[in-house]
């Protein structure tokens, strides 16, 4: 079964109608490898070891750029670190406004983060929160910030370009989206110091069933 759904909010059924396996959207080629590879009996082992990640077409010049990622949710963690390190980024985790705050702070004065991907509802610091006190400082002032919140009202919007927020994403994420986010507010400066020699992609031999 592939849906957009929580993990929780199916798996109660799946079993009784004979459902294998479930992939929560939007599924990556690495998650996709591996539940395939899951259910049919193959050998994953030898693949994980070789892995190259590979930069998403377009954003090539962009590989090896690190991310700030603010999250709470436990699944979406999950997704958008899939997402973003299968096309070849570094990413931080920050569950709340205030450690990322603090996460940033510390970062600036090892070159600083490319952009951080803010959500907006978070316990102990929320992300419209945490924007404002990163703007507060003048390192932080240019510092592409992009809000992700599974509310899409206009409203939402605005609130999070008055906190001094540059953009908004919203939730689930849509790859195809999330590309063109990184590509338009990615700090062309910083680009110069992230250009990573990548070994050429080795293949890996799937065990017969």
């Amino acid at each position: 079964m592939i849906t957009a759904y929580g993990r929780d909010e199916v798996m109660k059924s799946v079993e009784e109608a004979g459902i294998e396996d479930v992939l929560i959207k939007p599924v990556t080629s690495s998650l996709l490898f591996d539940t395939v590879m899951r259910i049919m009996g193959g050998d994953t082992e030898s693949c994980q070891e070789t892995d190259i990640k590979t930069p998403v077409n377009g954003l090539i010049d962009l590989a090896g750029a690190r991310i700030l990622l603010v999250e709470d949710n436990d699944l979406n963690q999950e997704v958008a670190i899939e997402l973003l390190t299968d096309a070849g980024f570094v990413v931080d985790l920050a569950a709340d406004g205030a450690k990322a705050l603090e996460m940033v702070n510390a970062q600036a004065h090892q070159g600083g983060y490319s952009i951080v991907l803010m959500d907006m509802q978070m316990p102990v610091m929320d992300g419209i929160t945490a924007t404002r006190e990163m703007r507060k400082l003048p390192q932080h002032a240019n510092l592409p910030i992009v809000a992700m919140t599974a509310n899409a009202m206009s409203g939402d919007r605005d609130r999070c370009l008055e906190a001094g927020m540059n953009d908004h994403l919203a939730k689930p994420i849509d790859p195809e989206e999330l590309w063109a986010k990184l590509r338009r507010w990615f700090k062309p400066l910083a680009l110069q110091q992230f250009a990573p020699a990548l070994p050429p992609p080795q293949t890996c031999s799937l065990s017969k069933v």
